[in-house]
């Protein structure tokens, strides 16, 4: 641990008030407000392939996430002499690994394995390299949560990328089953919080998108800005309503909270872009 509290020590030996203001900045790019941004532009507006992709891989890749931070329940170096945390709002639960750091790698590799271009491989490592390296500046992780973050949301982002293009397509009806049966039982076996929120999501996501693609066929591109305005204002406004509405008549934990998630992301990926159609957005 001395080892490791050095580097974050060498690294804040560079620190000015210029440099905390970026890293505050950056750091919020591997924030969920960041992934709560892009994969409504992703599924609404570019490619709902990818936007599905984006969705069930950072659920899946912060239910591990939380699952080690638990189970590890290794201390942050917050308050840790000779080392300074900023923006410790930020820093919620454990330290193992750096969700911030795990979230950016599982992001930027999906893109990056479906682009597959010079530019997006340069803004993808760059990315993840500088959300990572503003974990250490900011004294919210230590060195070894960064590597495994990143290790560990590569390795997620391969995990949905790559393996589903080597296995043979289910039946509609198996491949709902098996990803609401899945996250339910993954929910439950280990039952925090936020394991909840991401199953209920990553469920509810793909049972939307088989709906969607078999009764309507979205086509999220559009040239036109002002549709592309009008789509997320009744997707977010939707979004807003349905979790505000939920959120009243429904108890905020355990299976409810699972249960409310999973209308969301059935909101995302099949309310939202139905009425695009309907309104040919």
């Amino acid at each position: 641990m001395e080892l490791q509290a050095e580097i974050i020590q060498f690294i804040q030996s560079f620190s000015n008030p210029f440099l905390d203001i970026f890293f505050i900045i950056i750091t919020n790019f591997g924030s969920a407000i960041f992934y709560l941004i892009m994969i409504p532009i992703f599924y609404w507006s570019i490619d709902k392939k990818i936007g599905i992709t984006l969705v069930i891989s950072l659920m899946f890749s912060m239910y591990l996430n939380v699952t080690l931070k638990n189970i590890t329940a290794i201390p942050r170096p917050i308050g840790n002499p000779g080392i300074r945390s900023l923006f410790v709002s930020s820093a919620g639960g454990f330290s193992f690994p750096s969700g911030h750091a795990q979230g950016t790698a599982t992001f930027w590799g999906v893109v990056m394995q479906y682009y597959r271009s010079r530019q997006i491989y340069f803004i993808g490592i760059i990315m993840i390299f500088l959300v990572s390296l503003s974990r250490l500046y900011l004294g919210l992780h230590w060195p070894w949560d960064v590597a495994a973050g990143i290790i560990l949301g590569l390795l997620m982002s391969w995990i949905f990328t790559v393996v589903p293009k080597k296995l043979k397509p289910l039946p509609m009806l198996y491949s709902i089953i098996l990803m609401i049966s899945i996250p339910f039982g993954l929910a439950f076996l280990f039952p925090y919080k936020d394991n909840f929120i991401y199953m209920g999501l990553s469920a509810g996501s793909f049972v939307g998108y088989k709906f969607e693609d078999y009764l309507i066929g979205f086509k999220p591109q559009s040239k036109n800005k002002l549709k592309t305005l009008e789509k997320y204002a009744i997707g977010l406004g939707g979004f807003l309503l349905i979790y505000t509405v939920l959120k009243l008549i429904m108890p905020q934990h355990g299976f409810f909270s699972l249960l409310k998630y999973f209308v969301v992301g059935i909101w995302l990926t099949f309310g939202a872009p139905a009425i695009f159609c309907r309104l040919s957005l």
